[in-house]
């Protein structure tokens, strides 16, 4: 999941600045939620371990 999330923001990096402009609210979400999914990948690979 966190691959498909990485690949869209890609995607949108990859646009041109006019057009990414319109999307900056896309962007900005799924930043965070790019976060908020490494942080849960952290915790089940620290749950693996235990």
């Amino acid at each position: 999941m966190l691959y498909i999330v990485q690949k869209a923001l890609d995607e949108l990096e990859a646009m041109p600045r006019d057009k990414r402009e319109s999307y900056s609210h896309v962007d900005r979400e799924i930043s965070e939620a790019v976060a908020k999914l490494q942080v849960l990948k952290d915790k089940l690979a620290a749950d693996e371990k235990k």
